[in-house]
């Protein structure tokens, strides 16, 4: 049985003809000249469509006028999954010229994973060498590049679908720990202790009703160039490794997925072995904020007026509104301690952001037109989709409160954007802030191409494109 990451990637500007290939598959535009005996029954290039003819096959890319990096890695994901079903050990991929072969090696790369820890027949994996055609000279490095996109995307996804008993902040914490020893970032970690000391008050709360089985921890990885860094990016992700709603429960269906709700924290961490090994000219500073929101009798209540690491004091209304808790004394704590020029948050926020964008679609929100423009560039390479949203100031009444200094949630309306401007309060008014809501694509309910049933891993490859572009 193959591991899952044991297929071999290669290029090659030959003839696929000449090559010893057990399948070969031809990418093709409805716009170009299709073999007849194919037309014939009824293939006509459209996007995902393909033809097979014993070992060879086309894959259809759609109108070339469309053609995004996403189709191709759309193409390499489906290339992947034809070989699969016809158990070819060695198949070849050709796309027409100009075509992003790493995009097209990302797919492939991708495709195979499955979270089948747990499953005592796990599925045979046949194919063991994939080779792309082209005349791309710098094939050879976009192919080593798209490996460790994919491995940091299979991270990801691995943290977020196993069981939150095993995959508890404690959990958390030992992974980054192997992780920062594997690719040689620095690793903190702050315990029960030291949240206590530096005054974790949001946060603290949120874990105190799991905390006797599932401790907080509040996890740092540190990247630095070799060379004098160019710019100072911090990311903070919401590491709720499991989410009952608190004393506010959740119905039971509403519960059933909840393990998810880390999948921002799993982001950051998939992020940090990549750039690790991608080796960019700026410093990124990884923060995964973990937490258990459990019930207990030590649990937090609506009605508590919490005082957070800013000082700033907050009434709870809902003790499910946790995420931004958890954020808020992060972002806090890493600009006081990093002084980056970028923050940047990502998090499973909020059930309206999925309602009004979606569920493939992570909405934006951010203080600074630049770097708001700079993420939904990355995202269009990467195929991930993004929206901005507005922060609407006017909002912010609905968070008023005569007791405090602001509640956790206003009203039902905007209430992905009420929740960002809960985060802004503790944004310094210098510090360049992005703040992804990835509520509805963090988690995928039928396999499509390269994004797997299960949690997703989304945001990592936009996130690791947007910093390489520094």
């Amino acid at each position: 049985m193959l591991p899952q990451d044991s297929m071999k990637f290669s290029s090659s500007s030959k003839n696929p003809e000449a090559e010893k290939l057990d399948l070969v598959i031809y990418g093709v535009f409805d716009s170009d000249q299709i073999d007849k005996k194919a037309a014939s029954e009824g293939f006509k290039a459209k996007a995902g469509q393909i033809y097979y003819d014993h070992s060879k096959a086309l894959l259809g890319l759609g109108e070339k006028a469309k053609a995004t990096p996403d189709i191709y890695r759309k193409a390499g994901a489906l290339a992947y999954k034809l070989a699969q079903d016809k158990q070819a050990a060695k198949v070849g991929l050709e796309l027409p010229a100009n075509a992003s072969m790493k995009a097209a090696c990302e797919g492939a790369a991708i495709a195979p994973y499955k979270f089948d820890k747990y499953v005592t027949e796990k599925t045979e994996l046949y194919v063991k060498e994939f080779v792309l055609f082209t005349q791309d000279k710098s094939a050879s490095k976009d192919i080593a590049e798209a490996q460790i996109i994919a491995k940091a995307v299979k991270l990801a996804r691995d943290l977020i679908n196993e069981g939150p008993t095993v995959m508890n902040p404690e959990e958390m914490a030992n992974v980054a720990q192997r992780q920062a020893k594997a690719t040689r970032l620095e690793v903190k970690v702050l315990d029960e202790k030291a949240l206590t000391q530096e005054k974790f008050g949001l946060l603290l709360a949120v874990g105190r009703g799991s905390a006797d089985y599932a401790p907080p921890r509040v996890i740092k990885l540190t990247y630095r160039p070799a060379k004098k860094a160019k710019k100072h990016i911090a990311l903070v992700g919401k590491g709720v490794t499991f989410d009952s709603g608190g004393l506010d429960i959740k119905p039971s269906d509403g519960m059933l997925h909840m393990k998810t709700d880390m999948s921002g924290a799993a982001a950051v961490m998939g992020v940090m072995q990549a750039i690790a090994q991608l080796k960019p000219d700026i410093a990124v500073t990884g923060y995964m904020a973990c937490v258990e929101n459990g019930v207990d009798s030590k649990s937090y209540h609506p009605g508590d007026i919490l005082i957070s690491r800013k000082g700033l004091s907050v009434e709870i209304n809902n003790t499910d509104a946790e995420g931004r808790l958890v954020l808020a004394d992060t972002l806090n704590y890493a600009q006081e301690k990093d002084k980056p020029d970028i923050i940047i948050d990502i998090a499973t926020l909020t059930g309206a952001c999925a309602i009004a964008l979606g569920p493939n679609m992570a909405a934006v929100f951010s203080n600074e037109d630049g770097l708001s423009d700079k993420i939904l560039g990355a995202s269009r390479y990467t195929g991930e989709q993004f929206w901005r949203m507005p922060l609407s100031d006017d909002l912010f009444d609905q968070l008023k409160t005569p007791i405090a200094d602001m509640k956790n949630t206003g009203e039902r309306y905007g209430g992905s954007i009420t929740a960002a401007l809960f985060l802004q309060k503790f944004i310094e008014p210098k510090t360049a802030w992005a703040h992804l809501d990835i509520a509805g694509p963090a988690r995928n309910d039928k396999e499509q191409a390269y994004v797997s049933a299960g949690g997703t891993g989304f945001a990592v490859r936009t996130l690791i494109e947007l910093l390489m572009g520094y």
